[in-house]
């Protein structure tokens, strides 16, 4: 059995927050996930018009269920998870199980990167980890493997990092539209 604490429900409420928060910035309005839907996805949230489940951390969350959930459903998945340094919150940041001729590709890391708010929203690979770099633009309609890096600059890669950031805080704190 699992045990979940005061901390993992707050960590679980801060995550969805944060997913609602990214879905309005990207135009899409999630609705819930329906009984036809795989169990594991229930307390998730889903957008018809991207075709896309946005779920969230859990502790008793089980990445193998949710793989079998996305082949089954055939939809990808954005799941946006909190992480913590020296015991507060850091921020976000999301990974993506994309459903490509019936195997899924899982996609972990990602940071979302915007060159100014209203311009269309990409996730990146965080720059900081060894993982090969990998871009996504994400709009209405989905998420886009992008051939290249968003930026052509080292200064307009820290800013796009940085107003991404921002901008989601404020669209949690509901400061931001």
């Amino acid at each position: 059995m699992i045990y979940v604490s005061e901390e993992d429900r707050k960590r679980t409420a801060l995550a969805k927050e944060a997913a609602r928060a990214f879905a309005g910035m990207v135009g899409w309005t999630p609705v819930p996930c329906t009984s036809i839907m795989p169990s594991v996805l229930t307390d998730f949230e889903y957008t018809d018009r991207a075709n896309i489940v946005m779920a969230h951390w859990q502790k008793k969350l089980s990445l193998t269920a949710l793989i079998k959930a996305v082949v089954e459903f055939r939809r990808d998945l954005l799941l946006v998870e909190p992480s913590h340094v020296s015991g507060k919150q850091a921020g976000n940041y999301i990974t993506l199980l994309l459903c490509r001729d019936g195997e899924v590709q899982i996609v972990t890391g990602l940071w979302p990167w915007l060159q100014e708010p209203g311009a269309p929203i990409h996730l990146v690979t965080n720059p900081e980890s060894r993982d090969e770099m990998r871009a996504f633009m994400v709009d209405r309609g989905g998420i886009c493997p992008l051939p290249t890096l968003p930026w052509s600059t080292a200064e307009a890669e820290r800013l796009g990092f940085s107003t991404a950031r921002r901008h989601w805080e404020l669209t949690v704190e509901g400061r931001c539209a």
